[in-house]
């Protein structure tokens, strides 16, 4: 049994940690890649055994989207999902929040990673103005895999461990980060 809303380790394996009702974010940490090339914006989109790209994308990227994208999939229960890389310059998400979906995966590879906090934390804060809840607020590192559940139905919290929030860090055209974002998507009825 995993401990506390937020578990992190070294592997994959923590993911399966996400099928207990009170973890609400895990974090494989593995290492950041050495060097990160590639498109500015990427799109792939899975439903089953068919994978549609927006263009072309090295191979080391294409390899770790379908690879993560299966992590994905076995969490959510879906074989669907539509994945996102991009060079980010803008904090995209300058609050904390909750997305209103099932489950995301969020990856930095370039610049700093999403950051996190507890909501109990940040109470009426949640653009972390007041000093008190900056030093609250902590940083994925690059490389760092986190997939956390969102507000959808089938992920409810247990009423007395936190809710955990995200946000995007600052970022700008000489400080930009490289993120990749993966969400369960729904299958399609036929």
């Amino acid at each position: 049994m995993a401990v506390g809303a937020v578990v992190t380790g070294i592997s994959p394996t923590v993911f399966t940690t996400l099928m207990e009702p009170h973890v609400r974010m895990a974090v494989w940490s593995r290492p950041a890649p050495l060097e990160v090339d590639g498109p500015d914006t990427f799109e792939a989109t899975c439903e089953g055994p068919w994978l549609a790209t927006s263009g072309p994308a090295p191979d080391w990227l294409l390899d770790d989207i379908q690879g993560l994208g299966g992590i994905l999939s076995a969490v959510s229960g879906s074989p669907n999902w539509r994945a996102t890389f991009q060079r980010v310059t803008t904090r995209a998400c300058p609050r904390f929040h909750q997305d209103a979906i099932s489950v995301r995966l969020i990856a930095t590879y370039q610049g700093p990673g999403s950051e996190w906090a507890f909501a109990t934390e940040l109470r009426d804060d949640l653009d972390a103005r007041r000093a008190e809840t900056r030093r609250r607020v902590r940083t994925l590192q690059p490389g760092d895999i986190a997939i956390m559940k969102g507000t959808a139905d089938g992920w409810e919290p247990w009423p007395d461990l936190p809710v955990v929030l995200h946000r995007s860090p600052a970022a700008s055209r000489n400080a930009f980060r490289r993120v990749l974002t993966i969400d369960a998507v729904a299958p399609i009825e036929a």
